[in-house]
This record gives structure tokens, C-alpha cells and sequence, in this order.
């Protein structure tokens, strides 16, 4: 396989860094990654690597504000959560859809990643999406009295009094890299809101759910209580249009695993017999055939400073 960066540009003229993996053998499907928060590209490097061993083609990238995809020159300040739905993800499905026309595309969205796929204008372009601990963050949502009221004090207190000390919320609270103040503040006030999605003026904001045309799976993992118990992740079920979301629940022994958690699923060390489990659900749905091994060996990284830019995208 080939695994090759790019810089690409939002519709608003952010700066966002994506990496390709291109197979050996491509089977006709292409598959985006949507992270969860805080979590950068290169955190699914393997899962990637080995469905593109599988014949797809699949990009992850960086959120606005994440990773290699932080504009030095705009203040954290005046970043929005909302952005990584409307503007991020959308602007590399449409790359997906600009390099392989022909190839019916799926998501995989981890936590957040899953969430956004409630907010992209160009969600009907989906043949099929899984998604793994991902839930609506209304601290309502969380299973009991004591959940609830600790979910509440960490989004309504704790997170808005770190990010106003320290400008940022940082990643050592997160598990991952630093959240920036705009989007770490947004999402605290999303968490407080049954709705969740929230606009500027903190009404509820639109979503595509029901534009999605293709199926989708919903994994909740058995011992990921913090983030995303059951409870929660049945909330985000019941945003997508009825009959089209499955909830599906594992426990880590399905995988033969002592614990999975929130971020267990996407290591290295998980058997890739889960990871089959979900691409090989999303190729069926996608009417595509796999191959039938994956074949590990040592990626060439491609030499490649392209520069795509979305058909909306302002001049810079």
C-alpha cells in the first residue's frame, strides 16, 4: 500500500491535514475516519492499515485545531466544535468523493466522529457508517443519579474553570492532545443541553440525520462507562431515522479482550478479527467485496505536498 499526506482547505479556508492510504488492490470502496476528541489521525494508523490491506481506500485527518491541522495565526479562542460537522468532515468526504467517484463511500466515526455525522451537508454521499462509543454528551443521558450529577459538575464547572485558567482544555484531561478554548467551551455547553447540538445563541441546531440514505451500526462497548455508556449511546440512536440504526453491543471477552473501553477498539493489540467484523458490515452494506487476506507488510510512504481545496473554499 501507499500511504500518502495531504494539506486540504475547509470552505471557510482552514487548514486541514489528511493522510491517504491507497491499497495495492483496491476493491471499489472508500472509507473516512472521523476521530473522537482530542484524539489525532495517526491514533487509527493501524485500523487504517489494515483495511486498506483489505483493498480500501481510506483517509483520517485532523480536526481544526488537532494535531497538524492548528493555524498558529487564528487565537483557539475563535474555534468551533460545530466546525469539525459542518466544515472538517465534510470537506474530506467531498475529497473521498473528488478521488474515486465511482466508489461507494462509509464512515467509521469514533465518539465525536460519530456525533458529526449528524451535521454534514453532504451526509446523503454515505452508503453506510459504523460507529464505535459514540453518543450524545448530555450529562442527562448517563445511567444514574451519581453518574449524572458527577457528568454534570465535570461539563457545567470543571471543564469551563481549566480551559479559562489555563486558555485551553489539556489533553492530559482528555486522555489525548489539548482542546482548544473555542471548542472545549462549546462542547461543555453542548453537554448541558438534551439537545445537544447547539448553535451560536445556544438553540437547537439543525441536523442531517435523516438524510442519511445508508444503514448504520452503532457499537456500544460494555465497559466504557465514562464516556459512552449504553444510555447514551442509545440517545444518538434515536436521532437517525428510525429503522436505519442498529445498536450493537460487545463486551471485551467477544473479542477475547480483558477491557476495551472508549479507546481500546482502534489499538493495535485489538484482534483484527474486530476490525474485520466492522469493515466486512460496512462492505456488505456498500454491496463490495473484500479481500480475502490482509497483507501486513511495510507501507511505502508516498512523497505527496498536494494541496485540495473543497469547490466552496474561500480564497485563503
Amino acid at each position: 500500500m501507499q500511504i500518502e499526506e495531504r494539506r486540504i482547505e475547509a470552505p471557510d479556508g482552514h487548514p486541514l491535514a489528511v493522510t491517504l492510504f491507497h491499497p495495492d488492490t483496491p476493491v471499489g470502496l472508500s472509507v473516512l475516519i472521523g476521530s473522537a476528541t482530542g484524539a489525532p489521525r495517526r491514533y487509527y494508523a493501524n485500523f487504517a492499515r489494515h483495511l486498506a490491506a483489505r483493498g480500501c481506500t481510506v483517509v483520517s485527518f485532523d480536526y481544526r485545531g488537532i494535531g497538524d491541522s492548528i493555524d498558529p495565526m487564528l487565537p483557539g479562542s475563535a474555534l468551533r466544535f460545530r466546525d469539525w460537522g459542518l466544515q472538517d468532515m465534510p470537506t474530506v468526504l467531498s475529497m473521498l468523493d473528488d478521488i474515486a467517484p465511482a466508489h461507494p463511500i462509509v464512515a467509521v466515526g469514533h465518539s465525536a466522529g460519530g456525533q458529526m455525522l449528524g451535521l454534514l451537508p453532504n451526509s446523503h454521499r454515505l452508503a453506510a457508517a459504523v460507529t464505535v462509543g459514540s453518543q450524545l454528551g448530555y450529562w442527562g443521558y448517563w445511567p444514574t443519579r451519581s453518574w449524572r450529577w458527577r457528568m454534570r459538575a465535570i461539563t457545567a464547572l470543571s471543564m469551563p474553570l481549566t480551559v479559562r485558567s489555563f486558555g485551553r482544555l489539556p489533553g492530559v484531561f482528555m486522555g489525548g492532545v489539548s482542546l482548544p478554548a473555542g471548542i472545549a467551551l462549546e462542547w461543555a455547553r453542548w453537554c448541558g443541553h438534551p439537545d445537544y447540538y447547539l448553535d451560536e445563541r445556544g438553540a437547537p441546531h439543525p441536523t442531517t440525520f435523516a438524510q442519511m440514505r445508508g444503514p448504520v451500526r452503532l457499537y456500544a462497548i460494555s465497559d466504557d462507562h465514562f464516556y459512552a455508556p449504553l444510555s447514551a449511546v442509545t440517545a444518538l440512536q434515536r436521532r437517525f431515522t428510525a429503522g436505519t440504526a442498529e445498536l450493537v453491543v460487545r463486551h471485551p471477552s467477544d473479542w477475547a479482550r480483558g477491557d476495551v473501553g472508549h479507546f481500546g477498539f482502534f489499538r493495535a493489540s485489538m484482534p483484527r478479527s474486530a476490525w474485520d467484523e466492522v469493515i466486512e458490515w460496512l462492505a456488505a452494506a456498500a454491496h463490495v467485496r473484500l479481500l480475502a487476506e490482509a497483507d501486513w507488510a511495510v507501507p511505502q510512504r508516498g512523497a505527496s505536498d498536494r494541496v485540495w481545496r473543497h469547490p466552496q473554499a474561500q480564497p485563503a
